[in-house]
């Protein structure tokens, strides 16, 4: 299962690697006792909306996919969006997980890896809740796309995708089938990562990279689709007034690690995005020499690699576009992800060695450090989509928090 482990993926070996201590974190296997089962929860989300969740199974009739080429190039696209409250009068729609099937079996290997007893621990529910209707009264909402890091399924950012939809955004994260750590299909099938875990720079940059960039215009022509009620390869009826719930005209994009990679690439190769976020990636592709012509927030760890890179440096030759770049103070690489809500919890517990939590996700206060990410966020994209009066540098300039820093 090692083999499978793609968020330790891009080390320091390669020339654009994610950061080496990433790595220093797999090899930290403390000794711990065997404890009762420890239940870990995901921030409620704070807006106003009541959050719901499904899946799209789409499946590429122009595309074979890399990996197999017997095959159509196939997703699992997870959606969440503004859902309508539950009237006492009708029975409420369940739960849904924390994470799909393929995410838990990442989480699981995960803290594994870094010596978390077996059923020592457990994910609480997410707060989302399956198929329930969208909302009817408040129009349409704004589309964000979320491409997760290398080898991590959806799920994995849920605290920032329900914060997100709970103030009116639909959030459409996506798996990049072969490089996602597992992904479940509607028959059953489960298809586990090819990707070799040594893979070059070059991998990431000339086959990676292109791929998740493919998917998400997919993804995006099919929610065109899906919004113009034309037929679709969503494969399945989506959950009651979604679709016409999904504002095309008003498109962003976010990710993390090489989730952010693919957003600006994306951003540079498809002009329906109009802004994206950048959570801790290298710039490849591109998109790197020839820059964007759109807004791009870029929020790195305390010490991120990426910094004097292309794109991170202080003057990206022809990028045109707002390059708003910023460091979290006492945040590391996989803060910007759910293990920043996850591994503390698992430490509290007793279950983890404190250096190895810190090594991870940095020594920040884990609920200071979600609350920031999604602040940053939601005004971000707010501003974006004309809901404040104020330009974006603007905005992000009122938000000033001593902890997140501008980077030169």
């Amino acid at each position: 299962m090692r083999s499978r482990l793609r968020r330790f993926a891009i080390t320091a070996a390669t020339a654009l690697a994610v950061l080496a201590s990433t790595s220093g974190v797999v090899s930290a296997s403390p000794d711990v006792a065997s404890h009762d089962t420890s239940t870990v929860s995901v921030p409620a989300p704070t807006g106003p909306h009541p959050v719901g969740v499904t899946e799209l199974h789409m499946v590429d009739p122009n595309r074979v996919d890399p990996w197999d080429s017997g095959r159509r190039r196939e997703l699992m696209v997870q959606v969440w969006y503004p859902a309508e409250s539950s009237p006492e009068s009708s029975p409420a729609s369940s739960v849904d997980p924390w994470m799909p099937l393929g995410g838990r079996q990442a989480q699981h290997t995960y803290l594994t890896e870094l010596g978390v007893p077996e059923s020592s621990w457990e994910l609480a529910p997410s707060h989302s809740y399956r198929d329930r209707p969208a909302r009817s009264d408040q129009g349409r909402f704004p589309v964000l796309i979320n491409s997760p890091g290398m080898g991590d399924t959806t799920g994995w950012s849920t605290a920032q995708t329900e914060d997100l939809a709970s103030h009116g955004y639909i959030v459409v994260a996506l798996n990049h089938t072969h490089e996602a750590f597992a992904v479940e299909f509607p028959d059953g099938r489960v298809e586990h990562t090819v990707v070799p875990l040594d893979s070059p720079q070059e991998v990431l940059r000339d086959l990676l990279l292109p791929t998740r960039v493919a998917d998400a215009r997919f993804v995006l022509d099919q929610l065109a689709a899906i919004a113009a009620q034309q037929p679709s390869a969503a494969g399945r009826v989506l959950p009651t007034r979604l679709a016409q719930s999904i504002d095309l005209s008003q498109v962003g994009m976010f990710g993390h690690s090489l989730g952010g990679s693919t957003t600006i690439q994306a951003m540079h190769d498809d002009p329906r995005i109009a802004a994206g976020v950048n959570l801790d990636g290298p710039v490849l592709g591109s998109v790197a020499v020839e820059g964007t012509d759109r807004p791009l927030l870029m929020l790195a760890s305390e010490s991120s690699p990426w910094f004097g890179q292309p794109g991170w440096e202080p003057y990206w030759t022809n990028n045109t576009g707002l390059k708003l770049p910023l460091r979290v103070a006492g945040t590391e690489h996989m803060s910007f992800c759910d293990q920043q809500a996850i591994l503390p919890q698992v430490a509290a517990a007793g279950l983890l060695a404190a250096d190895t939590k810190t090594k991870a996700v940095g020594t920040i206060d884990a609920q200071r450090s979600i609350d920031l990410q999604r602040t940053y966020l939601r005004a971000y994209f707010d501003t974006v989509f004309g809901r404040h009066s104020v330009d974006i540098a603007e905005t992000i300039q009122r938000l000033a928090q001593p902890e997140v820093i501008p980077n030169p």
